[in-house]
């Protein structure tokens, strides 16, 4: 075995990869959000032309916390393949 490896083996240390929190992607979510709010609370006030932005803006929420989720998602799987690959 060389040293490389050696040392390697002997490391007990397990590698973990922090869950980045993605700020644009948070910001995006955030702005949608309030828009939305906004929205509803014209359509609450009668201002029904306005649904279908509504629907969109969902479907935009919808569609960025799925990307969050997946993101998240990636990073446990790299948490757990890390110490597979420091072993």
């Amino acid at each position: 075995m060389s040293t490389r490896h050696a040392a390697r083996a002997a490391d007990t240390k397990i590698a973990h990869i922090r869950p980045v929190r993605n700020s644009a992607l948070d910001g995006q979510i955030e702005r949608v959000l309030r828009a939305r709010q906004q929205i509803a609370q014209q359509i609450s006030n009668g201002e029904e032309w306005m649904i279908p932005l509504l629907k969109r803006f969902n479907a935009e929420i919808e569609a960025l916390e799925e990307k969050q989720d997946l993101i998240f998602q990636a990073t446990q799987i790299a948490n757990h393949a890390a110490p597979i690959r420091a072993a």
